[in-house]
């Protein structure tokens, strides 16, 4: 074929082709190789994919009985349930030294993930791109402190690029910090980290942290000393952002309501396309949790409290807002429960995990990664490394009958 149409043509039908077909054909001919993985054909398809409304999402979870991460793509639909296919499994193949990883974000059909739980920061960093299997092992930060420290992390996608953000906490002898923290950003298109301008004197909570991505902007929730604090309060509560496209950081108050609270008991979500934000009270018999959103983004007044949400009954913490206005809560069972708003009625939906563990986000497929330095393939640690887990089942459809079906 490519001998009868033009390189343009072909260029224009293979973008509409989705990333599974696109594999096996990189092997048709090397025209076909050379326009599939060339940058210009990787980031038009990633534009194409991105204009497509898609219910997909990705799930992890950790599972005590066999000890293992388990990696998994699914659709969420209108009704109540879902549906695990054992043929929408996934197998990362690294293993954390403490369970599993946490996962930073993602964006783009990447995945960002850390192995600092529990543990020395020194961990790699890891992005992977589980629709066409390869990942790859982010080089050593640049900022590295001799005396104690932790970092946060922060990742997210611009137009023609993915970024990691690292904000480095360093510690005195006596284990307060040094405020500002040290930040540095790595861009996977130029392949190196580099220092970013950073004079604030915010802190983001050790080990708990956790980001919304969303505008193009890496949202986390930070805390400040008062200038002129009181016996009630020293702190004071708000939402750190980092535009990923022009690298820049900037402030989102939050309601007083949330301001003044223990930023322990907080999180910050994504909730449809707006920024979210949660309090909890933990209060023994009363546990609950309220919901809030940000009509509006950037604008503080467009803060709005949508409902409460009843976690008496062994119920430990919201995990998604799904596109139905459904919310995932994780359950003190290992379960994810499904829980309407309008209703209170919650509903255990068959998936196990530690309650912890849980993590859901919007999943679109592309072809990042298909190419580059130090980029690897799944299977060849899976197949090699003595650092693989075992214990994930994996089900994958071998080349040779995908090409045959895709020719049918």
């Amino acid at each position: 074929m490519s001998d009868f149409l033009p390189k343009e043509l072909i260029f224009e039908i293979l973008l509409k082709l989705p990333v599974k077909s696109l594999l096996c054909f990189t092997t048709v001919c090397k025209l076909w190789h050379s326009l599939i993985t060339s940058s210009e054909f990787i980031f038009s398809h990633l534009s194409i994919s991105a204009s497509k409304e898609d219910n997909t999402l990705f799930l992890r979870r950790y599972t005590k009985n066999d000890r293992a991460e388990h990696y998994t793509l699914f659709k969420d639909g209108e009704n109540q349930t879902f549906e695990l296919q054992s043929s929408l499994e996934l197998q990362f193949p690294l293993k954390s030294q403490f369970g599993y990883f946490r996962i930073v974000g993602g964006s783009n059909g990447l995945v960002c993930l850390s192995d600092d739980f529990f543990t020395n920061p020194s961990q790699p960093i890891i992005l992977w791109n589980p629709c066409i299997r390869k990942h790859m092992v982010l080089p050593a930060p640049t900022v590295k402190p001799e005396k104690a420290h932790f970092f946060v992390l922060g990742c997210g996608a611009t137009r023609h690029d993915f970024k990691v953000v690292r904000m480095v906490y360093s510690k005195t002898n006596d284990f307060t910090l040094n405020l500002p923290a040290i930040v540095e950003i790595y861009s996977l298109t130029s392949g190196t980290w580099r220092r970013v301008h950073f004079d604030e004197r915010y802190v983001i909570m050790e080990f708990m942290w956790s980001q919304a991505f969303i505008e193009g902007t890496v949202h986390w929730l930070a805390f400040y000393s008062l200038e002129y604090p009181t016996q009630n309060q020293l702190f004071c509560n708000l939402i750190l952002t980092f535009h990923m496209e022009d690298e820049v950081f900037g402030e989102i108050m939050l309601p007083d309501d949330l301001a003044r609270e223990a930023v322990t008991y907080l999180s910050i979500t994504v909730i449809g396309k707006s920024l979210g934000a949660i309090k909890y009270d933990k209060q023994m018999g009363s546990e609950s949790c309220c919901v809030w959103v940000m009509k509006e983004y950037g604008v503080m007044k467009s803060w709005t409290k949508l409902y409460d949400i009843d976690l008496v009954g062994g119920m430990e913490k919201v995990i998604r807002f799904r596109n139905n206005g459904g919310v995932l809560l994780a359950s003190q069972e290992h379960e994810l429960v499904t829980y309407n708003p309008e209703t209170r009625v919650n509903k255990a939906i068959g998936i196990h995990g530690s309650p912890r563990s849980f993590y859901i986000d919007n999943y679109m497929e592309s072809l990042v990664l298909l190419v580059g330095q130090n980029v690897v393939a799944d299977e060849q640690l899976l197949t090699a490394s003595s650092h693989i887990s075992q214990s994930s089942k994996v089900v994958q459809e071998p080349e040779h009958n995908l090409m045959r079906r895709l020719a049918l």
